[in-house]
């Protein structure tokens, strides 16, 4: 009899774990993801989430959280104030088409940060800016920081509330259009356009999580 008890007890208890575990669905965040709490607008990783990764993204990974961090200042120069507005830098290398540099999408702000880096040997640049940005939290230091896409941008701008610390300005991104210009994003109003890449312009560093 008391053979009988052990083996219902051992019945019953694996019975629970399996209802534990049956309800799981495989594409929730992993429980020992120390990002799997976190959330747009969140203090994470150095700066400030942004964006969270969604299904069709770049670097998206199902049961995994990964996102989109904003530095929680601009990138300056030493320069003077142009338009009011101090340190404000250059794309780079006008007349030249650098190889690379023209992911728009969502995922893409890396690679065009080091397409920049490797194509143009210009000092003060928005690129560079980014690059050399390190930021050190809790003995930690984040210093794999890159200037957004187009698209990485205009999510950018779309949570600059929650994000804040931005300029009245035109913010840079990394996409290139041709040998002259680059693509920028308007914070006043929102609206994209393209600018030479002599003129300057403000820049705002993100890193991926």
């Amino acid at each position: 009899m008391k053979h009988f008890k052990h083996l219902l007890f051992l019945s019953i208890l694996c019975s629970l774990v399996l209802f534990t575990n049956c309800g799981k669905d495989s594409d929730d965040p992993v429980p020992n993801d120390p990002a799997a709490d976190v959330a747009i607008g969140d203090t994470y990783q150095g700066g400030i989430i942004f964006y969270i990764l969604k299904d069709n993204d770049n670097g998206y990974v199902a049961g995994e959280v990964h996102g989109l961090i904003a530095a929680p200042e601009d990138q300056t120069t030493n320069a003077e104030a142009e338009w009011g507005i101090a340190g404000m830098a250059e794309w780079g290398c006008y007349e030249t088409k650098v190889s690379g540099a023209d992911g728009t999408a969502i995922g893409t702000g890396a690679q065009n940060t080091l397409d920049i880096l490797t194509g143009c040997s210009e000092d003060i640049i928005a690129a560079k800016l980014c690059a050399d940005y390190e930021i050190t939290i809790d003995g930690i230091t984040y210093d794999d920081w890159f200037l957004p896409s187009k698209m990485e941008l205009n999510l950018l701008y779309i949570k600059k509330e929650t994000v804040g610390g931005f300029a009245e300005s035109w913010y840079y991104s990394s996409s290139q259009d041709n040998n002259i210009s680059a693509w920028y994003h308007n914070f006043i109003d929102g609206i994209q356009g393209k600018v030479l890449k002599n003129i300057k312009r403000s820049v705002r560093a993100i890193r991926s999580f």
